[in-house]
């Protein structure tokens, strides 16, 4: 078996591998590390098992400065996006091996379109997966409140999207009551940054309305994380609806998809919202004038209805009065028929007997006294004389 010294292996694998890659060759890989230092960019390059999403290979790629200055303006201007971690790319590499740094690829150009229909892939996959498990549309079904006013908020608190929500927000004048929760906005540790601050909105003692997902301008590899099937996931089953502006003015993220409502910025946001609580400010006000006016057609109903009651009823005690005036005219007239002194007027008298009425001569006696009642006057005397015919 040959002995080598370790320089002496290295130098000769340094020989094979410029030997059977004398020119560049395509390699497709997802970037697992990105450093620029001096204008040279560093990558750390990975391949996973589609499946299982485990570790394949690994290899380390440089772009050196001079390269970099033509290439990293020419994939942003393709893709809108940087270059950054979690990114599928498509890389022609001359692979060299160093005695020292070791196997070292270095990049001479790429592909943007493959990293385009990478990034399209990546996100059907995460949509088909969304969909089979049924929570797609979970958000978007959930009840919106008429008044939302207690907000939960998710951004960066010294992000400039988060003041310019806030300065539309107060300029409206409603009694939004704001609370952040502060999260990581971008990079590859933001998913799990917003997902911590979503659990933290939930375990809190407040009732929030609803869960404002806010974010500022920025790179298009910025957004890179809000296809995350785990942020997605959080966000569709979220148990009340969540408003995301991340500040995109072309595509739509999974994270928009999985939302209740989508919005391009953080001010869209603030603008929604104030215009929702305008809109019902003006349903309630023609409410309250509709409600106002039904109550005085009522008020002007019920007049005029207790106006002709009291009519009718005036008309009725007229009529009962008369009626009753009429009896009383024919009572009084009976009365007056029937009183002995009506009968005296006409040129009777009435004769009593020891104070009574005297009708019969056989109620008195021959030397009885009796009392004679005229019209005017009385006179008394003595009986003398009994005829009993």
């Amino acid at each position: 078996m040959q002995k080598l010294d370790l320089i002496d292996l290295q130098r000769h694998l340094e020989e094979v591998i410029s030997n059977a890659f004398e020119k560049p060759c395509w390699v497709r890989a997802e970037i697992n590390h990105l450093a620029v230092r001096n204008g040279h960019c560093y990558m750390e390059l990975v391949q996973k098992d589609e499946q299982t999403d485990r570790l394949l290979a690994k290899a380390q790629a440089v772009i050196w400065a001079g390269n970099y200055a033509l290439l990293e303006p020419y994939f942003r201007t393709s893709t809108g996006m940087h270059l950054a971690v979690g990114l599928q790319v498509l890389l022609s590499v001359v692979p060299r091996m160093h005695p020292l740094y070791g196997l070292s690829l270095t990049v001479t150009n790429i592909d943007p379109s493959y990293t385009i229909g990478g990034v399209e892939a990546e996100r059907k996959k995460t949509m088909d997966r969304l969909a089979k498990e049924g929570i797609l549309d979970m958000n978007k079904e959930l009840p919106f409140p008429v008044v939302p006013l207690q907000l939960a908020v998710i951004s960066a608190s010294t992000a400039a999207g988060y003041q310019d929500f806030k300065d539309h927000i107060e300029k409206a004048g409603y009694a939004f009551r704001t609370v952040l929760f502060p999260a990581l906005m971008q990079g590859s540790d933001s998913p799990a940054s917003i997902i911590e601050a979503m659990e933290k909105v939930l375990a809190g003692d407040r009732n929030f309305d609803l869960l404002l997902i806010l974010r500022g301008g920025g790179a298009a590899t910025d957004l890179h994380s809000y296809d995350n099937y785990d942020l997605a996931a959080h966000i569709a089953q979220f148990p009340i609806p969540v408003i995301t502006g991340i500040g995109h003015h072309r595509d739509v993220h999974i994270a928009d998809r999985v939302s209740y409502l989508a919005l391009k910025t953080p001010t869209a946001v603030a603008d929604f919202l104030n215009n929702h609580l305008a809109d019902e400010e003006q349903k309630t006000i023609r409410v309250i004038r509709a409600l106002e006016k039904a109550v005085q057609n009522r008020m002007d109903h019920e007049k005029q209805e207790l106006e002709y009651v009291l009519k009718d009823i005036g008309g009725a005690v007229t009529w009962i009065v008369r009626r009753h005036t009429h009896e009383l005219e024919m009572q009084e007239q009976r009365i007056m028929r029937n009183n002995p002194l009506t009968l005296l007027k006409k040129g009777y008298s009435l004769t009593l007997a020891g104070g009574k009425t005297l009708t019969d001569v056989k109620d008195v006696r021959k030397g009885d006294k009796i009392t004679t009642l005229l019209y005017k006057g009385s006179m008394e005397a003595t009986i003398d004389t009994i005829k009993k015919e």
